[in-house]
């Protein structure tokens, strides 16, 4: 049976990017018309599809819903 590849990973690096989300307010907008509600959880989606696309990830995209 082949090997199968073993995936590093950096656990400093992982720490920031958690770092980095949680300090996002993502709270949602109980009033609000629109999906995602807030401009905060589209900061952390618009974040997270950079980072998908920098760590070489195909075929991102982010729709309307906020969708990544």
């Amino acid at each position: 049976m082949p090997a199968t590849p073993v995936l590093s990973i950096d656990s400093a690096d992982l720490l920031d990017r958690f770092l980095r989300y949680v300090q996002i307010d993502t709270r949602s907008d109980d009033h609000s018309t629109t999906f995602p509600s807030t401009p905060g959880q589209w900061n952390l989606l618009k974040l997270l599809e950079a980072e998908l696309r920098a760590l070489g990830a195909a075929d991102v995209s982010l729709d309307h819903y906020g969708y990544v």
